[in-house]
């Protein structure tokens, strides 16, 4: 039966993914995975290429972060997974993180459900939760609030004490210059979970470090 899966494979170590998700991934005709790099790879492929059964049919979709032509890549996307489902065949559609956690997923899956094709979300670690623990810094305490939120909106800031920065790349300096100027302390991650893994805690070298797959953690 026709069937869409959004399935969240967690923040980068294979082993952080749910048993649910291999179970759904293992049962499915096609497996689509998004890249955000032009050369095709996929970071949620790789986490997922385990459990993905013989004989499946895997799409790699490039999606770039933004840009004029994001939309159209969406739904380019959004046609591939379409075809196949008219075909009758079980999609899933791989999410790093979770599938509704700043993902493209959200966007495909307004276009499929208003199709009216069968639909199914499965969750997954998120990066930040991921990086809380490598670090063992606590997001948020007690009944006080917590802001997540991407670096190019950090003056959003106010009275929060408790903060997640995600969306970091190339934009550090910005990002630790507000945070330092409310009285933050921050801790950087990066690469949670695979090859290349850091905490930072000093400024320069966080600085010296930019990678994309990274977020902080802050409080004050």
């Amino acid at each position: 039966m026709a069937k869409l899966y959004g399935i969240g494979v967690g923040p980068g170590d294979k082993e952080l993914i749910t048993l649910k998700a291999v179970k759904i991934i293992e049962s499915c005709d096609v497996v689509v995975a998004p890249s955000s790099m032009a050369n095709g790879k996929s970071i949620a492929l790789e986490i997922a290429e385990g459990y993905i059964k013989k004989g499946a049919e895997i799409i790699i979709r490039h999606f770039p972060m933004g840009g004029e032509d994001q939309e159209e890549k969406i739904y380019e996307a959004f046609k591939a997974i379409e075809e196949k489902l008219q075909e009758d065949k079980k999609v899933a559609f791989l999410t790093i993180g979770d599938p509704f956690v700043y993902s493209t997923y959200i966007y495909l899956l307004k276009h499929i459900e208003e199709k009216g094709y069968e639909t199914e979300t499965i969750p997954g670690i998120t990066s930040f939760c991921a990086c809380a623990s490598i670090s063992k810094q606590p997001i948020v305490i007690g009944d006080e609030p917590l802001l997540i939120v991407p670096g190019d909106k950090v003056e959003h800031i106010r009275d929060e004490k408790h903060v997640v920065v995600m969306k970091v790349y190339k934009i550090e300096e910005k990002i630790l210059n507000t945070l330092e100027e409310k009285g933050f302390k921050y801790v950087y991650i990066k690469r949670a979970g695979r090859e290349g893994q850091e905490v930072i805690y000093e400024r320069d070298e966080i600085l010296k470090s930019k990678d994309y797959m990274s977020l902080i953690i802050a409080n004050r």
